[in-house]
C-alpha cells in the first residue's frame, strides 16, 4: 500500500513540476517578447489636413484606472467599465487649436457613457475655444444623450441618424429609499448627525426625500439646468427657455412628427442634418481629403495626436497636481477612491520634493470617511507650513469630505457647476438583534465593563454607547466649522447658517463666500503659479498618481507591438447610457452599496454627501 502512494505522489510532483515548468516558460517567453516590443517607438503621423477624431470611450473622470493587461486580454469577462480622462480630450484640443495640420474636429459621442456636469460643461468651454480659432467642429452621432449634446451643440454642423433621437430631461436627483425594507428584515438602524440639510442618512430612516432635502436639492438642479440651457441655447442660436418648453411639451410636438424622434429633433434646430454613417463620411471626404484606402476621411483619433504631439518638457520648478476622485476612505486604493494613505503618500511625495513650487488639489469627491479627510488635510496643511501654496480646484462634486479637505487652502477655485457645500457630520450604526431574533438566534454574554460589546451589531446599542457617538457627532460638527471659519475667515457662527448640511452650487458658494472665484483646473494652476511667484511658461504640472508596475509596461507594450488593441479591448463593454432601464437601476443600487460597505472611519464619523451625484440621471 506504501508503494502505491509513493507512486501517486510521484505523479503528483510530477504534473505540478511540469505546469510550475510550463508556466515558468510561458512567463518568460511573454516577458522576452514584451522586451523585444519595447524600445523607442516612432510617433505616430499627424496627416497634413487632416481631421482629429474626438471619440470619448467610456465615463469622463478626473483619473481613469490603471488598466490591467490580462483584463484587456480576458476582456469579455472584465466588468470594469472603460474611461476617458478629461485632460486628454482639453489637451488634444488646445495643441489642434494651433496645429496647421489639423483643419477640423469630428466629435463623435456614441461610446461615451456620460459627465458630471461640471466635466461636460468644460469640454464644450474646450471646443469653443477650439472653434474660435478659425476651425470646424462636426458632431457625428446615431443619437445625442444629454450631456452628448451639450457637447454637441457647440459644433458648425451636426448630424444624426435618422433613426436616432435627442431627448433633453433636465437633471434630477431621485434616490432609493430602505426604511421599510430594513422594517421588514428586522434591522434597527442608528443614526446620528448634525446639520438640518444633511440628508445622507436619509434612506435608512424614510421612504421619501425631507421636505428640507427636497428644498435644497431643488434650488440646485434648478440651477445646473440653468446653465445647460443657456449654454445650448446661446451656441444654437435658439429661443431662452425654449429647452424647457419643449420638455413641457413634448407629446403634442412629437405628435406633430409624426412621432419620429429624428425628425422632432430637425424641426426643434438641435441637430441640422439627418445622415446616415455613409452620408456624413463622404461630406468629410469631399471636403478634407481621403485615407489612402479611399475608405474614410483624413483623419487621426485624439489619442494618437497626444502621442504624436507629446513635448519631453523639463523645468526646475513643478506644480503637483493631488487627484482626490471618489469616496474618501481610510487606507490605501486606486484612483477611483479617494483612499487616504495613498493620498497622503502623495502629497508627501509632493512636499518633499524641491522642484514642488506649489500644489493643486483637484477635488472630485462627495466626501467620506470624516477622519480621512482630516489626515488628508492635516498633510495639506504641512505643506503650507512649509512655504508651498496650497490652491484646491473643485471639479464636478466637492462637497461633504471634499470640500473638509480643500477649507484650509490658500484659495479655492470651482466650477460655476461644481457641487459643494454639504458641511454636516453623520454616523451610521446598524444592529441587527431583530433580525436574528426572526430566525431563532440571539445573543448573550458577560463583559468587563459597560462598553464590553457595545458595538457588537447582533446586539442593541446601550443608551450611553448612543450617547457617547451622538457626542462625537457634534464634536466633528464643531471641528468642522471651525477649520472653514479659519479657512474661510469667518467665524463659525456664520459657517454654521450656510452649512447644516446644505448642499450649493459654485456660483453660490462664490456669493456665501465658500470659494474664492469661479475657474477651471487651469485657472487653478496659473493661480498656483501666481502664489509661488512663478511666470508663464517657467513651471511644468506634475500629476501625482499610481503608476504602472514595470510588467504591466512591459506587457501592454507587447499587446500594442503585437497589433493587439487595448482600448478597443475595453470598449466592448456598455457605458451607462448604454444600459437597459433595468441594470442602470441595478447599478445605482450597487453604487449606494458600495458606498455603504466603504464606510471604515474609526471613529464612524462620516462627511458624505449621497445626493451630490447627478451622473446617473443626468446623462
Amino acid at each position: 500500500m506504501k508503494g502505491i502512494w509513493s507512486i501517486i505522489q510521484y505523479i503528483y510532483k510530477f504534473i505540478a513540476g511540469l505546469g510550475a515548468f510550463t508556466l515558468g516558460s510561458f512567463v518568460l517567453i511573454i516577458m522576452a517578447l514584451a522586451l523585444a516590443a519595447t524600445g523607442e517607438k516612432p510617433a505616430p503621423n499627424v496627416p497634413d489636413g487632416a481631421v482629429m477624431v474626438l471619440r470619448p470611450n467610456g465615463a469622463i473622470v478626473e483619473q481613469t484606472r490603471l488598466p490591467d493587461p490580462f483584463d484587456a486580454i480576458l476582456s469579455d469577462y472584465n466588468s470594469e467599465p472603460a474611461e476617458t480622462s478629461i485632460y486628454d480630450i482639453t489637451n488634444a484640443l488646445s495643441h489642434a487649436k494651433n496645429d496647421d495640420r489639423i483643419k477640423a474636429v469630428a466629435l463623435l459621442t456614441d461610446n461615451m457613457a456620460g459627465a458630471a456636469p461640471a466635466h461636460a460643461h468644460r469640454i464644450a468651454a474646450a471646443l469653443r475655444d477650439f472653434k474660435d480659432g478659425g476651425k470646424k467642429i462636426y458632431a457625428i452621432s446615431s443619437a445625442y444623450s444629454q450631456t452628448d449634446y451639450l457637447l454637441a451643440a457647440q459644433a458648425d454642423k451636426i448630424y444624426m441618424n435618422p433613426a436616432g433621437s435627442v431627448l433633453l430631461s433636465g437633471y434630477g436627483r431621485f434616490g432609493t429609499y430602505f426604511k421599510s425594507l430594513l422594517e421588514k428584515i428586522g434591522a434597527n438602524v442608528n443614526v446620528f448627525r448634525v446639520g438640518t440639510y444633511k440628508s445622507a442618512v436619509e434612506p435608512f430612516l424614510r421612504n421619501d426625500m425631507s421636505p428640507a432635502a427636497r428644498e435644497a436639492n431643488q434650488v440646485y438642479v434648478n440651477a445646473l439646468w440653468d446653465h445647460y440651457q443657456t449654454s445650448v441655447t446661446s451656441a444654437r442660436g435658439l429661443a431662452a427657455g425654449s429647452l424647457t418648453d419643449g420638455a413641457a411639451n413634448i407629446g403634442a410636438n412629437l405628435r406633430s412628427s409624426n412621432g419620429n424622434f429624428g425628425q422632432l429633433a430637425l424641426d426643434q434646430g438641435l441637430v441640422d442634418m439627418l445622415s446616415p454613417r455613409a452620408s456624413w463620411r463622404n461630406d468629410l471626404m469631399e471636403d478634407y481629403g481621403s485615407t489612402p484606402d479611399g475608405s474614410s476621411f483624413k483623419q487621426i483619433h485624439f489619442q494618437q495626436y497626444l502621442a504624436a504631439v507629446d513635448e519631453d518638457t523639463s523645468h526646475a520648478n513643478d506644480i503637483a497636481v493631488i487627484t482626490v476622485q471618489g469616496d474618501l476612505i481610510m487606507g490605501e486604493g486606486p484612483a477611483n477612491v479617494a483612499a487616504a494613505e495613498t493620498v497622503v503618500s502623495y502629497i508627501r511625495a509632493a512636499r518633499n520634493d524641491k522642484a514642488t513650487k506649489a500644489i493643486v488639489l483637484r477635488v472630485d469627491s462627495p466626501g467620506g470617511s470624516a477622519f480621512a479627510s482630516e489626515l488628508i488635510r492635516q498633510e495639506l496643511a504641512a505643506a503650507q507650513e512649509q512655504g508651498i501654496p496650497v490652491i484646491a480646484s473643485m471639479g464636478p462634486v466637492a462637497a461633504s469630505g471634499g470640500y473638509w479637505i480643500s477649507a484650509t487652502a490658500d484659495e479655492i477655485w470651482a466650477a460655476p457647476t461644481t457641487i459643494t457645500g454639504s458641511i454636516g457630520i453623520f454616523g451610521v450604526v446598524p444592529t441587527f438583534e431583530n433580525t436574528l431574533a426572526k430566525i431563532g438566534v440571539s445573543t448573550d454574554g458577560v463583559g468587563s465593563t459597560e462598553l464590553s460589546g457595545a458595538f457588537d451589531i447582533s446586539r442593541p446599542l446601550s443608551d450611553t454607547t448612543k450617547d457617547i457617538i451622538q457626542q462625537a457627532i457634534e464634536n466633528g460638527y464643531d471641528e468642522f466649522l471651525s477649520l472653514v471659519a479659519r479657512g474661510r475667515n469667518m467665524t463659525a457662527l456664520d459657517v454654521d447658517k450656510i452649512a447644516q448640511g446644505r448642499v450649493w452650487i459654485g456660483t453660490t458658494a462664490k456669493e456665501l463666500g465658500l470659494v474664492d472665484h469661479l475657474g477651471d483646473f487651469n485657472d487653478a494652476v496659473a493661480a498656483a503659479a501666481r502664489s509661488a511667484g512663478l511666470e508663464d511658461d517657467a513651471f511644468e504640472t506634475v500629476f501625482y498618481r499610481e503608476r504602472p508596475s514595470q510588467l504591466d509596461t512591459l506587457l501592454m507594450d507587447l499587446m500594442k507591438g503585437t497589433g493587439f488593441d487595448f482600448d478597443r479591448s475595453r470598449s466592448s463593454h456598455y457605458g451607462l447610457s448604454q444600459m437597459s432601464p433595468l441594470m442602470k437601476l441595478y447599478k445605482q443600487l450597487e453604487t449606494q452599496a458600495g458606498t455603504v460597505l466603504n464606510f471604515n472611519d474609526p471613529l464612524g464619523r462620516y462627511a458624505l454627501c449621497l445626493t451630490c451625484e447627478l451622473r446617473p440621471s443626468a446623462q
